[in-house]
C-alpha cells in the first residue's frame, strides 16, 4: 500500500469520523496513532439517541491503556523466525503495530470495515507493510490457518461474544501455543473466563500503568490449553 491508499482511507474516515493522531511510545519506539477525536462525547450521544447494544458503540476508536501494556510485552519478546502472531480486535492496532515493528510476523484482525479501515490507516501511518489485516467474525469461525500466539486487549467486554470466543480461540490457536489477554481490572468478565477453564487454563498477572493525570489497574492474562500444561 502507498501514500495514495493511505490518503484515500483517510479521506473516506475524515467523512464519518472527526480524528487526531497520537504518539505513542513503548520500550524507547514512538508510532503514530489515529483515532476518533471526543470519543466519549460521541458515545454519550449515541447512547442519549440511539438503541444500540455494545458492540455497536465505537468504542474500537480510542487507545486503551490495556493495549499499551500488551504492546509492551510484545516488544520485550524476541523475535522467533516462522512464529505468527494474530491480533483479535486489533482496533487501532496499537499492540500488533508495535510487534510488528520490532520485528514480529503480525495479522491484525477486527470484524467490519469501518473499524479496518483505522487499523489499514495506522500501517501505513507508521510505514509498517510487513503485516497482515484480515476480517475476523468470531461468530463464524471458519478458521483457515491457525497462529503460534494470539493477542488481545480489551476484548472480553461484551458477554453475548464469550461462547463464539472462546470457540474462535480453540481452533485458531496452534498445538502448544499461547493466547496473551489484557484488560482492565475493573472490568468484569467472569463469565468469559468460566467459559475459558472449560478447556484452557491461565496464569494472571496485575499491573499499574501511570499516565499524565491517573494511573491504570491492568490485568494479564497467559493462556494455554489445560493438556498443554
Amino acid at each position: 500500500m502507498t501514500n495514495q491508499d493511505l490518503n484515500e482511507i483517510m479521506d473516506g474516515i475524515q467523512q464519518d469520523y472527526k480524528t487526531e493522531i497520537v504518539p505513542i511510545t513503548v520500550a524507547g519506539r514512538t508510532l503514530r496513532f489515529l483515532q476518533i477525536a471526543d470519543l466519549d462525547n460521541i458515545i454519550f450521544q449515541l447512547l442519549a439517541t440511539s438503541d444500540l447494544a455494545a458492540t455497536e458503540l465505537p468504542f474500537w476508536g480510542k487507545i486503551w491503556e490495556a493495549s499499551i501494556l500488551l504492546a509492551a510485552y510484545l516488544a520485550a519478546q524476541p523475535v522467533v523466525p516462522g512464529r505468527q502472531i494474530l491480533e483479535i480486535g486489533s482496533g487501532m492496532g496499537v499492540s500488533g503495530l508495535f510487534a510488528a515493528a520490532c520485528g514480529h510476523e503480525v495479522i491484525l484482525s477486527d470484524h467490519k470495515e469501518n473499524i479496518l479501515r483505522f487499523t489499514r490507516a495506522n500501517a501505513l501511518l507508521n510505514n509498517l507493510d510487513n503485516v497482515s489485516i484480515i476480517d475476523v467474525d468470531w461468530s463464524k469461525p471458519a478458521v483457515q490457518h491457525r497462529y503460534d500466539w494470539i493477542v488481545g486487549a480489551e476484548v472480553v467486554y461484551h458477554r453475548p461474544t464469550y461462547d463464539h470466543l472462546v470457540q474462535f480461540l480453540q481452533q485458531a490457536l496452534k498445538p502448544n501455543g499461547t493466547i496473551f489477554l489484557t484488560k482492565s481490572t475493573g472490568l468484569p468478565a467472569s463469565g468469559f473466563f468460566s467459559r475459558l477453564t472449560q478447556h484452557f487454563k491461565f496464569k494472571k498477572l496485575d499491573k499499574i500503568i501511570r499516565g499524565e493525570d491517573e494511573e491504570f489497574a491492568i490485568s494479564f492474562y497467559a493462556i494455554k490449553r489445560k493438556e498443554e500444561v
